[in-house]
C-alpha cells in the first residue's frame, strides 16, 4: 500500500463508501478534534476517473471534518492530507471493514482518559475536541466519578449493563451503592429499580441486612 500526499481539493466522497450517513455534530466534534491533534490516521483513497482526482474509501468523515475546517478558514483547500492508496477492487471491503470492525472506546476507560485531562484543569469543551466526540458524552462519563470501583470493576467484567451502571450516578455513597447492587436479586437489577433504591434508601428484601423476628415474619 503506497503513502502519498493529497490536497483536500483533489479528494471526493466514494460512491463504494458504505456508510451514507452522517451525523452534522459527529463531524463538527471530529472537526474539533483534528484542529487540536491533526488527522491522526491515513485517509485510505483508490484513483478517481477524473485525472489527479482520487475517492475516499475509508475516511469519509475525516474528510467531512477537513471540510468544515475549510469552510471555517481553519485550513486552505490545498490543505496536505496523507493517504493511503489501494486498488478499486478492493474499496467496498475496506470501506465495510473500517465501519463494521471499528469499536468505540469503553466507556470506564473514556471516563478514567476524560478524569484524567479535567484533573489537569482541562474544560470540558476542551476535552471533546481532544477526543472528537460531544460535550453531553462528556460530562455523561466523568459522571461516572459518583460510581464505587467495585461497581465499575463490575462493568469492565461485563457483569451489569451501562444502563444499570448510570443508574448509580444519582448518588456518591459507594458503600450504599454496592448494598443496593447486592441487595437487589439478579432479576431485579433494573436501572429503574437501581435509581428508586438509592433516591429513597430503600432496603431490598434480599438484602442481608434485613432480619426477621418471631414467627410472624415482622421486621
Amino acid at each position: 500500500m503506497t503513502t502519498i500526499i493529497i490536497e483536500l481539493n483533489k479528494l471526493d466522497a466514494d460512491p463504494k463508501n458504505v456508510r451514507k450517513t452522517y451525523s452534522a455534530d459527529s463531524i463538527a466534534a471530529l472537526a474539533a478534534s483534528i484542529k487540536v491533534n491533526g488527522v491522526l490516521q491515513n485517509l485510505v483513497v483508490r484513483t478517481a476517473e477524473k485525472k489527479g482526482r482520487y475517492f475516499v474509501t475509508a475516511g469519509e468523515r475525516r474528510r467531512r471534518a477537513l471540510l468544515l475546517l475549510l469552510e471555517q478558514g481553519e485550513i486552505q483547500k490545498n490543505h496536505a492530507v496523507e493517504c493511503k492508496v489501494r486498488d478499486s477492487e478492493d474499496a467496498t471491503e475496506i470501506s465495510l471493514t473500517e465501519n463494521v470492525m471499528r469499536e468505540d472506546m469503553h466507556p470506564v476507560d473514556a471516563y478514567e482518559a476524560f478524569s484524567a485531562l479535567a484533573d489537569e484543569g482541562k474544560a470540558i469543551p476542551d476535552i471533546a475536541a481532544r477526543f472528537g466526540t460531544t460535550e453531553i458524552i462528556v460530562r455523561r462519563r466523568l459522571a461516572l466519578a459518583k460510581v464505587s470501583p467495585k461497581l465499575l470493576d463490575l462493568y469492565r467484567k461485563e457483569e451489569m449493563t451501562f444502563e444499570q451502571l448510570s443508574a448509580f450516578t444519582v448518588s456518591d455513597d459507594h458503600e450504599r451503592q454496592e448494598q443496593v447492587w447486592n441487595g437487589l436479586s439478579t432479576w431485579d437489577r433494573h436501572a429503574s429499580r437501581i435509581k428508586s433504591n438509592l433516591l429513597t434508601d430503600e432496603v431490598a428484601s434480599t438484602d442481608r441486612r434485613v432480619k426477621f423476628v418471631g414467627g410472624a415474619g415482622c421486621l
